[in-house]
């Protein structure tokens, strides 16, 4: 699967030489374009679950203020369906012309200073909101913070959202290793803001105060979230009143509750930050879809945070799933991720993301599955035309099948359930 030559096939097949820590890369390639980063203001959202709502939640607060000057930009990765999603403009994607433009222009200074795909993104990021006018953007991190492409920038705000393990190759086999690595992000005599609890947010707390951030974190706040259920979740006690988002499930308010801070500080009015959050969409997030006469859960449970979280929603939610269809990467086929993953549905088809080679082959992660204490009922499909086919089969009509796991299985799945055809771009990251 691919996109061929010119700037799409480039770009894609920038992916296969993987993850390089460091920010000289990306430091020597936006001094290289001009550095568009100066031209605008930039909020920096890192976390392991979480991050990616905390930016769509942020970004739609900013776009409500009535006040400050748009556009607002947003960053984010990976995407869910098309790559174009991965940069915003007063929420819509940057037109694909544009992008195209922006990526020739970036491309022979990516291959003069070796950028890695990532970096890459982010330079485009950063140029083509610089060429949109863009005043503010909202970056979401990619992997960790303090060596993160995003990082580059010198943000006015950064926030970190939930911590939980993953990606412990890279950032480390603890909590606080991987708060260590987050809490990079952190700016001298800028806001700092975080949703992270326990040994997290004790390592967040101290690097803030050897930096001189100005550390706000929501576990010091008298506030709580409250479950709506199918109507998504609210937040008391933070500002001028309650402000609720149609995001579903209970561990979405603290994602809230962190963007509603940023926004505050950032001078967002709360009638605005308050209509933000309930106009905000972020497809795939434990994301409702009907179609083929049954209701589907789609969910980029990664990790087994994420999972346990999916699982709590689907209680509250009184979802009872007759079927999951699921798939992992392959370093989580074993381990705990595969066995929450298992307890999720009675019917559990194992699959893969066939756009995405690292994704975990479907025997092991059947295997893995059958060897869980749930002990489901295990069915096996080589792609995701064929679970989608056997979750058919085995979900009466009226039922709730559940889509979990990789983002990459979600992005596979949900255009074949709204009747579009899936993006040709081979997923590394």
């Amino acid at each position: 699967m691919s996109t061929g030559d010119g700037a799409w096939g480039w770009v894609e097949r920038r992916q296969r030489f993987g993850v390089r820590p460091g920010l000289e890369r990306t430091q020597a390639l936006l001094e290289a374009l001009g550095r568009p980063q100066d031209a605008l203001a930039v909020a920096l959202v890192a976390g392991t679950n979480g991050k990616g709502s905390t930016t769509a939640l942020l970004d739609a607060m900013l776009r409500a203020d009535p006040v400050a000057a748009k556009p607002v930009g947003r960053f984010v990765s990976p995407h869910l369906m098309r790559f174009d999603e991965r940069v915003h403009v007063d929420g819509a994607p940057v037109a694909r012309a544009e992008l195209e433009a922006v990526l020739d222009l970036v491309r022979p200074h990516a291959e003069a200073q070796g950028a890695t795909f990532f970096e890459v993104l982010v330079a485009v990021a950063l140029l083509a909101f610089a060429r949109a006018g863009v005043h503010r953007a909202v970056l979401e991190v990619g992997m960790g913070g303090r060596w993160d492409a995003t990082n580059a920038t010198e943000p006015e705000l950064s926030l970190v959202a939930q911590v939980a393990l993953d990606h412990e190759a890279v950032l480390g086999g603890t909590l606080e290793a991987i708060a260590g690595e987050k809490a990079g992000v952190w700016r001298h005599g800028r806001p700092a803001l975080t949703a992270a609890d326990g040994a997290a947010l004790d390592v967040l707390r101290a690097a803030a105060a050897a930096r001189g951030a100005r550390l706000t974190a929501l576990d010091d706040l008298d506030w709580r979230g409250v479950d709506l259920g199918w109507a998504g979740v609210r937040v008391e006690g933070l500002g001028a009143g309650p402000i609720a988002t149609p995001l579903l499930g209970l561990h979405q308010a603290r994602n809230l509750a962190l963007a509603a801070l940023g926004a505050a500080a950032w001078g967002v009015p709360w009638p605005a930050i308050a209509h933000g959050a309930a106009t905000v969409r972020w497809p795939g997030r434990l994301e409702p879809l009907r179609a083929f006469g049954r209701q589907w859960l789609l969910d980029g449970a990664h990790n087994p945070a994420g999972a346990a979280a999916l699982a709590a929603a689907l209680r509250s939610l009184d979802a009872r799933p007759a079927v999951a269809v699921v798939g992992v990467s392959d370093d989580k086929a074993e381990g705990p991720l595969a066995a929450a993953l298992a307890a999720l549905a009675p019917d559990v088809v194992a699959t893969r993301a066939t756009a995405s080679p690292r994704a975990a082959a479907v025997d092991a992660l059947a295997a893995a599955l059958r060897r869980s204490p749930a002990a489901p009922r295990v069915h096996v499909a080589a792609d995701p035309d064929a679970a989608l086919a056997r979750a058919l089969e085995l979900a009466p009509a009226g039922s709730t099948v559940v889509v979990a796991g990789s983002l990459y299985l979600v992005g596979a799945v949900r255009p074949r359930l709204i009747g579009e055809a899936p993006e040709a771009f081979e997923r590394w990251q």
